[in-house]
């Protein structure tokens, strides 16, 4: 063992070189080139049975009969101008696999690129390309490189790009997914050299014998801070995949037998400190567990895939959050591998679908394809139980997500949820659609029902509903949209995640876009204003005054070289539901008894942040984000003056080690009396060193301070308390806490799928004192974790 690792420390990325695509041979036909900015955007890639090399130089003979893809055309920050940079694509397929080849060209010293992990390839220089398989112009399996080929793959939807994102970004993929493919790249004095082959066993397609597939390519430039696009794209339209180039008439394409299987072998051990008297001693156990995935293509566009003991593989904690508003949980990524492929068809909006709810599945077993214009997704997971009673019974999950598509852009779905335990259930069904039309202009429609019974035969089953519509345009300079949404109070998904129901909320949206001159010191100017109105959900019917309203005016620019800069004042008005705090109470004027709660009256409160982003240069990157003002604290029901700071450093001192170091904090005062309500302070320091493009060492340390008065009535000054459930009321007294945790991790992932993980962390204690010096050791644990995708070869090509 000892041997084979200290081979794997020693793995570095192969020598620089310059090899171009060999010249055309005598009497060869030159290849046909297809300009994007002429809109010869219609491809017909060669088919060839040959095989090359994948090693970042386009030198074999059958690159030189590939199709060839140039004039790329800008897209953000300005879009509609000759790319700066100029780049060639080659494209050819065998009966196994599409061969993509990269010639990138860029001024000497100017390719920013690390030898980095997978899919942490954002700061970097890199080019994506986007494969429609199914033609539909909704999603597209994204391949993205970095110029040491490094990969980052996933899927791409319509919906991921956010306000603010680029809808070609790298940030408006799902890079959850991570498929099967080669790719091996280079650096040049001139630029840099990529060769990609993604097998088509990889990737799912529609059904047919000749194929045509949408095919865009994004470069992002980290010089300059452009993404340029080869079909050329227009920030006018309302989506972004329809505008691709196609891939045409594509035949004789072999999967073979498509059959993965993936053995899991986790090994842990783990140790509490317990404290019993005046003795510490340590509580430790030791598990280990087995597992696995299976996925079968049974067709080119359906596959089912089975799990036995999915693991998170999460072996660094999630990073310390500070919420805007406490009263609300967070939501957390899914990050188990069988969940996350293929996630994209159970897509449902409000987040009605949720997989991190099936919390340590026994088994699961899930079918997703698309038949002509409709895509399926079916799910079912049978739970570990958990605690006495009823929860001794596993919870039953069951999962169906339908979406058909409509015209060339728009959409029409259904979704159903069921989870069991026992006699206890909830269930909820919704129908949603989204219709575009005229290019620019979209119409959203949602609705959901909930039924929820908690097993007793004589209680009331619960019923709920959500709904929503709204209705928008994404212009060029100017776009808006108008929504409205409701969740009524009985509302409930314990398949999906909702933090938030009984209010009907009312939203406006409104942008103007300005675009620089070529040449000149900013590049985009962006003006956002949004302003929402939110009602209890009765009040909202009885036309009763609102309890929350918000406006806010996000002010960015994008400046020449990668800069951006935003500053956003914000002004809310907030009334407190008096239902919220029905289980307070303050002492009496005597002392002698306690007297109910009264919330604040309506709170009036504004604050500005600030956000500066730097380019990525190439040895560093770093945000900055500072907010100041007041804001509505719902603990009290009353006005806190706060200072919000957030800075993040992304450090590369060599193509091997990255360094981020990330301060969060967060100081609350209160305005009445200028008193300290709480402080937060959360930092965080990551350390790699990336052997080779498989191989790396990862720590990652975090402390995380929180320190918060005891609660007081802001009227009469007096403590805040909170009755139980036994009618005894308690003091909402002071809290404190600094907790830290460390975790160290080797890592050997060749490919998806094939892995081994040696991972160690703990965590630490220091709140009696409050200073870091004093810090103890609570929790540790050690893992060795083992996968290997085997993938059974067919006995034909």
């Amino acid at each position: 063992m000892l041997p084979v690792l200290f081979a794997l420390l020693l793995q570095v990325s192969g020598p620089v070189s310059s090899a171009l695509p060999a010249p055309t041979a005598p009497g060869q036909d030159p290849p046909v080139v297809y300009s994007g900015r002429a809109r010869r955007i219609d491809v017909r890639a060669p088919r060839l049975n040959d095989t090359v090399t994948i090693d970042g130089a386009l030198d074999e003979p059958v690159w030189q009969r590939a199709s060839v893809l140039t004039d790329f055309t800008s897209y953000s920050p300005v879009d509609g101008r000759p790319a700066q940079d100029a780049i060639e694509v080659r494209v050819w397929y065998a009966p196994d696999a599409l061969y993509v080849g990269i010639r990138a060209f860029a001024p000497p010293g100017t390719v920013r690129a690390t030898l980095a992990e997978r899919d942490r390839i954002a700061s970097d220089d890199w080019i994506a390309l986007h494969l429609d398989t199914f033609l539909d112009r909704r999603r597209s399996f994204v391949f993205a490189v970095n110029p040491f080929g490094v990969q980052a793959d996933g899927m791409r939807t319509e919906m991921s790009a956010g306000p603010g994102v680029s809808r070609g970004a790298l940030q408006a993929v799902d890079l959850s997914q991570d498929y099967v493919w080669q790719s091996k790249g280079r650096t040049l004095d001139d630029g840099f050299m990529v060769e990609i082959r993604i097998p088509f066993k990889s990737i799912r397609f529609q059904a047919g014998g000749s194929q045509d597939w949408g095919m865009q390519i994004v470069r992002q430039t980290q010089r300059t801070g452009y993404q340029d696009t080869w079909a050329p794209a227009s920030r006018t339209m309302q989506s972004f995949a329809p505008q691709a180039g196609a891939l045409r008439g594509m035949t004789g394409m072999k999967r073979g037998l498509v059959l993965d299987l993936t053995p899991t072998s986790i090994t842990s051990t783990s140790g509490t400190r317990s404290i019993t008297g005046n003795n510490t001693g340590w509580r430790r156990g030791t598990r280990g567990e087995a597992g696995g995935d299976i996925r079968w293509g049974i067709t080119s566009n359906f596959t089912v895939n089975a799990t036995a003991n999915p693991d998170f593989s999460q072996v660094e904690t999630d990073v310390g959050q500070i919420p805007g508003d406490v009263r609300f949980a967070n939501f957390f990524p899914e990050l188990r591998p069988f969940f996350v492929e293929g996630s994209e068809q159970f897509d449902a909006p409000n987040r009605l679908v949720n997989t991190r709810s099936i919390v340590q599945p026994l088994g699961a077993l899930k079918l997703t394809g698309k038949i002509p214009r409709t895509d399926i997704g079916l799910l079912t997971a049978l739970d570990a139980a958990t605690g006495t009673g009823d929860d001794r019974a596993n919870p039953l999950f069951t999962i169906v997500r339908l979406r058909r598509d409509l015209g060339t852009e728009s959409t029409a779905g259904i979704v159903f949820t069921d989870r069991s335990v026992g006699r206890r259930f909830n269930r909820v069904a919704g129908f949603d659609t989204r219709l575009q039309f005229k290019k620019t202009y979209s119409v959203e429609a949602r609705y959901a029902a909930s039924l929820t019974g908690d097993g007793n035969r004589d209680s009331t089953q619960r019923f709920g509903t959500l709904w929503e519509g709204n209705v928008g345009s994404s212009g060029r300079g100017y776009g808006f949209r108008y929504s409205v949404q409701g969740f009524s109070p009985g509302f409930q998904t314990q398949s999906g995640f909702v933090n938030r129901v009984d209010f009907t909320k009312l939203q406006i949206n409104q942008r103007v876009t300005f675009f620089g001159a070529r040449g000149g010191w900013w590049d985009q100017r962006q003006h956002f204003f949004t302003g929402s109105t939110l009602w209890t959900y009765d009040a909202f019917a009885r036309r009763e005054a609102p309890l929350e309203t918000s406006l806010s005016l996000d002010n960015s620019m994008t400046l020449r070289g990668g800069w951006k800069v935003s500053i956003t004042p914000d002004l809310q008005l907030i009334d407190f539901d008096p239902r919220r705090y029905a289980s307070y109470a303050v002492p009496s004027a005597s002392g002698r008894d306690t007297v109910a709660f009264t919330t604040s009256a309506q709170q009036v409160t504004s604050s500005t942040a600030l956000i500066v982003n730097t380019p990525q240069w190439r040895r560093v990157g770093a945000t900055i984000t500072a907010t100041t003002g007041t804001e509505p604290e719902f603990f009290e029901t009353g006005t806190v003056r706060r200072r919000d700071l957030e800075a993040q450093v992304d450090v590369r001192p060599s193509t091997q080690v990255r360094i981020g170091a990330l301060l969060r904090y967060q100081r609350f005062i209160r305005a009445r009396d200028g008193s300290l309500f709480s402080t937060q302070v959360v930092p965080r320091l990551r350390l790699e060193y990336q052997f080779s493009r498989a191989l790396f060492l990862r720590f990652v340390g975090q402390m995380e301070s929180r320190d918060r008065s005891a609660l007081r009535d802001p009227a009469t000054e007096r403590p805040l308390l909170r009755r139980a459930a036994n009618g005894t009321y308690t003091p909402l007294s002071a809290r404190k806490s600094l907790l830290g945790r460390g975790d160290v991790l080797v890592s050997y992932l060749p490919s998806p799928g094939t892995v081994v993980y040696l991972g160690y962390g703990t965590g630490v204690d220091a709140t009696e004192t409050m200073r870091p010096i004093d810090v103890q050791r609570t929790t540790d644990g050690a893992f060795v974790k083992f996968s290997y995708l085997y993938r059974v070869r067919s006995t034909s090509r």
